[in-house]
C-alpha cells in the first residue's frame, strides 16, 4: 500500500512540475523565432501579338526554369453527357504530334523530353489544362518548342483515345469501389446540382467520347487568346 502511495506522489510531482523547467526543443516546443519578411519577386506581364499572355517571374541564383502553359478550360467545359472529355483531351496531347508534316509518336516525344532532362507533365482540373516542363536554362527554347508542338498540333489519334479511355475506366472502377469516393461524388452533385461543376465521369459518358469530340474540344479551347504562359 505504501509503495502505491509513493508512486502516486511521484506522478503528482511530475504533473505539477512548472513548465519553465522544461528544456526548449527537447521536452517542450522551441521558442518562436523572429518574424521573417516575405519578399515576392516582381511579375513581368506581357501580351504577345497572337493573343497569348506571358508572365515571367525571375529567381536568380538557380540555373533552372519552369515553363507552364495554362489553357483556361477544364472539366467544367465538358459538354452534357460527355463528362471526361477534357481529361481525355489533355491525356492525348503528349501522345503524338505533327512536326514539319511528319507524325511524331508518343515514345519519341517522351524521349525528347527526357533528353532535355525533364518530362512533359500534363494535367486537367477545374477551369484549367496545363502543360509543364522544368529544364536547365540553356534548354528553355527546346522545351518551349516541344510544349508548343503538343498543344498546337496534337494528333489526337483513335488508338491513343481508346487506350486513354480504358485507363480512365480502370481508374473509375477503383473510385466507384471506394465508399468514401462515392460519397464525395454524391456530395458534389448535391451541392452543385445540374451545373457543370456537379457532373462526374461515368463509364457511359466516357464511352460516348469520340475522336470528333476531342478534336472539337481542342479547336474551341486551345487557342492563344485563351492561354497563359508562365
Amino acid at each position: 500500500m505504501s509503495r502505491c502511495f509513493g508512486m502516486l506522489l511521484m506522478v503528482l510531482a511530475c504533473a505539477l512540475n512548472p513548465l519553465h523547467a522544461a528544456t526548449p526543443g527537447v521536452d517542450a516546443p522551441p521558442e518562436p523565432g523572429p518574424p521573417q519578411a516575405l519578399v515576392l519577386p516582381p511579375i513581368i506581364e506581357q501580351a504577345l501579338p497572337g493573343g497569348l499572355k506571358l508572365l515571367v517571374v525571375q529567381r536568380p541564383g538557380l540555373p533552372l526554369v519552369t515553363a507552364a502553359l495554362y489553357v483556361r478550360a477544364g472539366r467544367e467545359a465538358d459538354p452534357a453527357e460527355r463528362a471526361g472529355l477534357a481529361i481525355l483531351t489533355g491525356t492525348l496531347l503528349p501522345k503524338g504530334s505533327l512536326r514539319d508534316g511528319r507524325e511524331i509518336g508518343a515514345p519519341q516525344i517522351a524521349r525528347q523530353a527526357e533528353a532535355l532532362g525533364s518530362s512533359l507533365d500534363v494535367g486537367t482540373s477545374w477551369r484549367v489544362t496545363s502543360v509543364m516542363m522544368t529544364v536547365a536554362t540553356p534548354k528553355l527554347d527546346a522545351a518551349l518548342a516541344l510544349i508548343a508542338e503538343v498543344v498546337r498540333a496534337p494528333l489526337l489519334r483513335d488508338d491513343e483515345l481508346d487506350r486513354a479511355r480504358k485507363q480512365a475506366l480502370d481508374g473509375l472502377r477503383v473510385t466507384l469501389a471506394n465508399p468514401g469516393d462515392v460519397a464525395a461524388l454524391a456530395a458534389r452533385r448535391v451541392f452543385w446540382g445540374a451545373s457543370p461543376f456537379g457532373a462526374s465521369m461515368t463509364p457511359a459518358s466516357l464511352q460516348r467520347v469520340q475522336r470528333g469530340d476531342v478534336q472539337a474540344f481542342h479547336a474551341r479551347w486551345f487557342r492563344p487568346e485563351n492561354s497563359l504562359l508562365v
